[in-house]
């Protein structure tokens, strides 16, 4: 993958590198995003990219070591990168995004109880709605992922409607954009036993070493797009409702699973 800053030899940039995480398939985030795009490359007067990596580790690697000149990330990735990399956060999608258990519609459990001694699917164990799925089970229901119950990772989330036609897997775990990009005839068949919890929304962060002008037009730019006709698109391709700016207490209320992060990434 291109680097998002260093310049092609010559008068034109290098194309601005835009990563997205990919907490749905790439060809759906390609055409979620491709109205952002181009608003942000006719208001920053420089080619823009839309890119994304093969899931959560490998994008978080590639953060971290400066492949994208802006992120959009899940906050628990963006707050370690803030913290490991510099990378700034400048603004925070709206709503906030719930995590949902969800069952095949002929198979609902009568509590969490039948988790016990099975599993639970789940596509991106490293997502701050999967970490906090795991605080909340401990808490109502007793039971520990890893002893209790067991997390069986999907590879997408086509994925996770199969492994939830088995006996061994009562409930899924995922975020309502998970949800809304399965397959039409695959969600028909689900529904959604309990939303547990609201977490923040994805973090709009800028490379630290990026020039301070062009910093400068990306966050007016930013400002501006959830006003446009190309915003009102993206919002509608995507259920959000909102881009803001972001408070340095939003990203500290991620801390308590920053260390959890980190290790599931792999990070020291």
């Amino acid at each position: 993958m291109a680097a998002a800053l260093p310049r092609r030899s010559g008068a034109q940039p290098a194309p601005l590198q835009f990563g997205v995480m990919p907490n749905v398939s790439t060809r759906i985030l390609l055409a979620q995003y491709q109205h952002f795009r181009a608003f942000l490359e006719s208001e920053s007067g420089r080619a823009v990219e839309v890119v994304t990596a093969p899931g959560l580790q490998p994008f978080h690697q590639r953060t971290l070591a400066g492949a994208y000149g802006v992120v959009v990330t899940a906050a628990n990735l963006a707050r370690v990168a803030q913290l490991d990399a510099g990378m700034r956060p400048v603004a925070i999608y709206e709503p906030r995004i719930p995590g949902l258990l969800v069952a095949r519609r002929d198979r609902v459990p009568a509590d969490l109880g039948a988790l016990r001694g099975r599993q639970v699917a789940m596509t991106n164990p490293q997502s701050l709605v999967a970490l906090r799925f795991v605080r909340w089970l401990a808490v109502n229901a007793g039971l520990q992922v890893g002893r209790d119950v067991m997390a069986l990772h999907a590879r997408n989330e086509d994925s996770l409607v199969q492994l939830l036609t088995g006996p061994d897997t009562p409930l899924a775990v995922m975020s309502r954009g998970e949800l809304n990009a399965i397959r039409p005839d695959l969600r028909e068949t689900l529904v959604v036993w309990r939303e547990f919890e609201q977490v923040p929304g994805f973090v709009v962060l800028l490379h630290p070493d990026l020039p301070a002008a062009e910093a400068a037009r990306l966050e007016a730019a930013l400002a501006r797009f959830p006003r446009s006709e190309a915003g009102a698109a993206f919002f509608a391709a995507t259920g959000f409702r909102d881009i803001r700016p972001i408070a340095p207490a939003e990203m500290e209320e991620i801390d308590p699973v920053v260390a959890e992060t980190r290790a599931l990434l792999g990070q020291p």
